[in-house]
């Protein structure tokens, strides 16, 4: 089924979840046979995900709200265009050699706005001597101070902020802060965007009416426009492989749950320091993030049925319980790095990258520089590649789980007309995207200062450049996500062909843009519990059939709760 035909069966029938495309860039030899019988096929997926089309047209809702209208800014144009859905990201092989401007007319008019965001880098160098920072702000034509605080001190740094009776202008949201009765906050503190926003009204800030419609539809609240996105990539996790060693073997990548169990029990090889699959200690082995799980077609955290409205958790399934199943032969078998439930995310990030294990899931973009970069070290060079989704079984259906197109959102808070356009204007011109003058400065600062030209144009940054280019502007909005990888390029390419592999499989959440305050407040603490449990059932320290507590302690903890709250708003 080509993508057309795809987003016209997902628009009928509101279905997502197809099945995969042949492997790409596979190689003709069959997979080391072994005796190891084939897994039992899946049982029938339930109902999937409704299709939340990213660039879907904005209707009213029942209760009258209008989603801002999505209007793709022209101009730009990428190496490799992205879908005409969205659903698959442009891509650039290099910095556009003259890029466009996006904002013609300064956004304010003086003054002040002040912001509280968080970072995941090191600290920028101050406003007061960063000349990149001081750029933008000239061409905010605004003096933008924010309280940067670190990722990891952001849950106990905002409460106090909020608390206080001097909000700052702009407070962003990320996608792990959980504030207590949400809508009731926004209500009372924070700026109604709908009037600036809804519909055709957001066309005076173009590069806001760029951002998908995805992410906007998470922005309403008891029927109201509040936030300003951190658009981002549907594709957040990818399933990695050691690409050389299949080749050096001649062995095709996997096809099926049982190729995959021998090639990650034949590449298992303790002696060479070499295991077949490495996973991080707080992903239910492969459970809670969409690995193991999507092979087997499990749902991406709920699946609706399409006739009563009723939605089933992702670990009631039977698709689920086979994916443990599978799991629990896979550690059986040795497959499995035993010193998984020892490594953090970090840590099983550097081990992929010593070639420690043959698979793993990790992050798409974030990882990829340090996987790169290890590889082409070692001699030979080592090619580590994104494997397409494939099935439990010849035929069946996988998923991809996909992210809800989200990276946090910013909330304004309540003024006068004239200052909550001033605000727009300037929140416009950071989310210009990647191809744009503004991106480039807000990115990359002054060139011959910050950043010096390679051969092709492209903005490397120089030591100045990487201690003051760390300023968050991107936590307070970013437009749509591309590919952009300017010291390997060559890259680009593979990982662009193969997202457009994934992209049949690809499941999205049907609660996305629906809210439920039990989600909001518990759904962290749940997960952590069924990776907890998950992990002693995989590797044997509890039997398969504690699955069935773990189900019943996940609906008395708020699993049933949440189920209610998001059909009453669904409904």
């Amino acid at each position: 089924m080509n993508r057309r035909a795809f987003l016209r069966f997902a628009t009928q029938a509101g279905l997502v979840g197809t099945a995969a495309l042949a492997s790409a860039c596979s190689v003709s030899a069959p997979p080391i046979a072994t005796q190891a019988p084939a897994p039992t096929s899946p049982p029938a997926a339930p109902t999937q995900a409704p299709a939340v089309a990213p660039t879907a047209a904005a209707k009213p809702a029942k209760t009258g709200v209008q989603l801002p209208t999505y209007a793709p800014l022209s101009g730009i144009k990428p190496d490799l265009p992205a879908s005409a859905d969205g659903m698959v990201d442009p891509a650039f092989l290099n910095y556009p050699a003259n890029p466009i401007k996006t904002v013609q007319d300064t956004p304010g008019s003086g003054g002040e706005i002040s912001a509280v965001t968080w970072i995941t880098t090191p600290m920028p160098t101050p406003m007061d001597s960063n000349a990149l920072w001081q750029a933008v702000n000239k061409e905010l034509g605004v003096t933008l101070k924010m309280n940067i605080v670190a990722q990891a001190d952001y849950a106990v740094t905002l409460p106090t902020v909020l608390a206080g009776d001097d909000l700052p202008d702009i407070i962003y949201i990320g996608p792990t802060v959980v504030i207590p009765q949400l809508p009731a906050f926004l209500k009372s503190k924070m700026a109604d965007l709908t009037p600036y926003l809804s519909g055709d009204a957001i066309k005076d800030y173009p590069n806001l009416a760029n951002i998908p419609t995805i992410a906007w539809k998470q922005m309403v609240f008891d029927n109201t426009i509040y936030g300003i996105p951190c658009s981002n990539s549907l594709y957040l996790w990818a399933h990695w492989v050691q690409q050389d060693l299949l080749d050096a073997e001649g062995l095709s990548q996997p096809r099926n749950a049982d190729e995959y169990k021998q090639l990650a029990t034949h590449f298992t090889r303790p002696d060479q320091g070499l295991y077949g699959l490495g996973v991080e200690n707080n992903v239910g082995m492969g459970m809670t993030n969409g690995w193991i799980t999507g092979i087997f077609g499990t749902p991406n955290m709920w699946a609706l049925d399409q006739n009563t409205g009723k939605l089933t958790g992702y670990v009631e399934t039977d698709q689920f319980r086979a994916a443990v199943s599978y799991a629990r032969d896979l550690w059986s078998a040795g497959a499995f790095d035993p010193d998984s439930l020892q490594y953090n995310l970090v840590s099983a990030r550097n081990q992929f990258a010593a070639r420690r294990f043959m698979f793993r899931m990790d992050a798409w973009l974030v990882a990829s520089d340090l996987f790169w970069a290890n590889a082409a070290r070692r001699d030979p060079p080592g090619n580590p590649r994104v494997l397409p989704a494939f099935p439990a079984v010849d035929g069946g259906k996988p998923t991809y789980w996909a992210t809800n197109g989200l990276l946090g959102y910013s909330v304004i808070k309540q003024a006068p007309p004239d200052r909550i356009k001033e605000i727009l204007r300037v929140m416009n011109w950071l989310a210009a995207p990647l191809g744009s003058q503004e991106y480039l400065l807000k990115t990359y600062g002054l060139k011959d200062q910050h950043w010096t030209p390679d051969a092709n144009g492209n903005p490397i940054l120089t030591d100045r450049g990487k201690a003051d280019a760390t300023v968050p502007f991107h936590y307070l909005t970013r437009g749509p996500a591309a590919f952009y990888w300017p010291q390997t390029p060559q890259k680009t390419p593979i990982m662009h062909d193969t997202q457009n592999a994934i992209y049949p499989a690809i499941s999205l959440d049907p609660t996305i843009g629906y809210y439920s305050p039990t989600n909001a407040a518990k759904l962290p603490a749940l997960t952590r519990d069924i990776s907890d449990k998950l992990n002693d059932i995989v590797v044997g320290r509890q039997p398969l059939d504690a699955l069935d507590q773990l189900i019943k302690d996940w609906r008395a903890a708020g699993g049933d709760q949440i189920r209610t709250e998001f059909q009453q708003a669904m409904a």
